[in-house]
């Protein structure tokens, strides 16, 4: 003890402890490195405009696709994008059809059409990422609209041509974009809608077949009458909504059950006893009895 106080002795540093700087050895290393050229690129534009502007580009297509921001805070994301109009904007503008704002129905609606009418201005070059898209989108009505109000019939046809490469009668687990198309399809007066229609009258799914039936009776033409009546009395069929609209259907259209009566006649008294077919062979309400 010295003056009071205690004091702790501590042998001299070793030569090897010494001689360590931190900070030295760092800038050492990092001298001897050789980054490769991408990286020097890449380091090097990140403050540059070009740079800035790719990370304000890529912020705001984040922006755009995320549903779970405020309207308010995405709208200004929306504008930036419909400004730039390059192809990575209208990619990022596209992904905001993908999802509902589901607390406001009203504003999610406005917001889509805002994105919607500005694609439209931009014009018909982006239709190669309109294309894209559709390939990938877990939707499919907007962008099928798109194409509808910026191409010809035959384009849009062809791209519909594209988009039924992915699709069969067979079991989805997530059934969504194959409603969305047969809808668009039904909605899409032509006799070729009609072909493309007539294989998913056999689909796995009710609703997919329900609205393949409210598409075929849409366009009117009596090529469908015949896969109509033949799911209408198929055993296999439950869907008692699907057999009251095809009845309806048929007795809207005027079509004869020529060839398939006496199945029909049969179905009828089973399942819908408030229908007949008559002298004519057309299905129509039976004539309530008088009491």
């Amino acid at each position: 003890m010295l003056g009071g106080r205690y004091y702790t002795h501590r042998a001299p540093l070793a030569k090897t402890e010494q001689s360590i700087d931190p900070i030295g050895s760092w800038l050492q290393t990092l001298a001897r490195s050789q980054p490769d050229e991408d990286c020097k690129v890449g380091f090097s534009s990140f403050f540059t405009k070009e740079g800035r502007k790719e990370r304000a580009l890529k912020k705001a297509c984040a922006k755009a696709a995320n549903k779970k921001i405020k309207p308010d805070d995405r709208r200004p994301a929306l504008h930036d994008l419909l400004v730039d109009g390059s192809d990575e904007a209208v990619l990022g503008l596209l992904r905001r059809f993908t999802f509902n704002y589901d607390t406001n129905i009203v504003m999610d609606e406005e917001e889509k059409n805002y994105v919607y009418e500005g694609l439209l201005a931009i014009g018909d070059n982006i239709l190669p990422v309109v294309r894209k898209h559709l390939k990938t989108s877990p939707t499919l009505s907007w962008g099928m609209r798109l194409v509808n109000d910026l191409c010809d019939r035959e384009t849009v046809w062809e791209v519909l041509e594209e988009v039924l490469e992915d699709f069969d009668p067979e079991y989805e687990r997530d059934p969504s974009r194959k409603i969305q198309l047969m809808t668009f399809l039904g909605e899409y007066t032509d006799e070729r809608s009609v072909d493309a229609l007539m294989p998913f009258l056999e689909d796995h799914d009710e609703t997919v077949r329900y609205v393949t039936v409210e598409g075929l009776f849409q366009q009117g033409d009596e090529r469908a009458r015949k896969g109509l009546l033949q799911l209408l009395i198929h055993p296999e069929e439950e869907s008692l909504r699907i057999k009251n609209r095809i009845v309806e259907g048929m007795i809207e259209a005027g079509w004869k059950v020529k060839g398939f009566r006496g199945s029909v006649e049969r179905l009828l008294t089973e399942d819908l006893p408030e229908y007949m077919v008559d002298g004519k062979s057309r299905m129509r309400l039976r004539k309530a009895r008088k009491k």
